[in-house]
Formats: structure tokens, sequence, C-alpha cells
């Protein structure tokens, strides 16, 4: 079981890890088309980058929660099972 929960976690950190690094990416490139368009700053745009802070983070952590939710459920499937 705890070598279970290991694998669990590897997975999880593995799993934001990647999903940090495509956001990052994506919030680089946004600022970069921004920056080249030559479009001043202006409070929509502040907001923008906000929601899609938001929604980057809210998707790292659903990233990191599914491994250890795939492998509770699983858990519980097979000791629910009637024997």
């Amino acid at each position: 079981m705890s070598t279970e929960k290991v694998a669990a976690f590897y997975e999880s950190w593995n799993a934001m890890l990647v999903e940090v690094t495509l956001a990052n990416v994506e919030l680089s490139l946004s600022s970069a088309r921004w920056f080249l368009s030559g479009l001043p700053a202006t409070l929509q745009s502040s907001r923008t980058a906000a929601a899609h802070v938001q929604r980057a983070a809210i998707g790292i952590l659903g990233k990191g929660v599914a491994p250890v939710r795939r492998r509770a459920v699983a858990n519980a499937r097979r000791l629910g099972r009637a024997r």
C-alpha cells in the first residue's frame, strides 16, 4: 500500500510539473504576442492575464489530484467488491 501511495505522489508531482511548464510557455507566448503588437497595456489586458493565471492554477491543481483520485477510486472499487 505504501508503494502505491509513493507512486501516486510521484505521478501527481510529474503531472503538475508538466502542467506548470505548459502554462508558463503559454503565458510567455501570449506576453510576447502582446509586446510585439505594440498595443498599450489596459485594464482589460490585465484582467485577461489574471484570468489566465487563475485558470492555469486550477488546471495545475486538477492535474495534481487526478492520479491520487484515480488510485483512490480504484481501491474503493477493489475493496468494495463482494467476495
